[in-house]
């Protein structure tokens, strides 16, 4: 570090005479405020974006597709890699609503 930071460091206000600490009650508001963004965009993730249907580029094809599952066909409950048929309820395979293959 050069003489420069020690100096601007030394300027900021970060703690008084009087014995209050104020960079605590920073770090703390800083870590709440970072703490309620990380839980609204969480919630967010689940709540809207996690219910919109996704669609596939499918290598086969070359479309944008929905995936449906192996074993009947219909809409699945998406996973990583693998999914749960929404029909029978059983975990499949991932395949591209038009051609039938398998999405990677």
């Amino acid at each position: 570090m050069g003489m420069g930071v020690g100096y601007f460091v030394r300027a900021l206000p970060l703690q008084t005479d009087e014995g209050s600490d104020t960079i605590c009650i920073y770090l703390i508001i800083l870590g709440a405020i970072l703490i309620g963004l990380y839980l609204g965009l969480y919630l967010y993730n689940k709540m809207l974006v996690g219910k919109r249907r996704k669609q596939h580029p499918c290598r086969f094809c070359g479309h944008m597709v929905d995936a449906v599952s192996d074993c009947c066909s219909a809409p699945v409950v998406e996973r990583f890699m693998t999914g749960k048929c929404t029909k029978c309820g059983k975990e499949c395979k991932i395949t591209c609503a038009r051609c039938k293959r398998q999405l990677t």
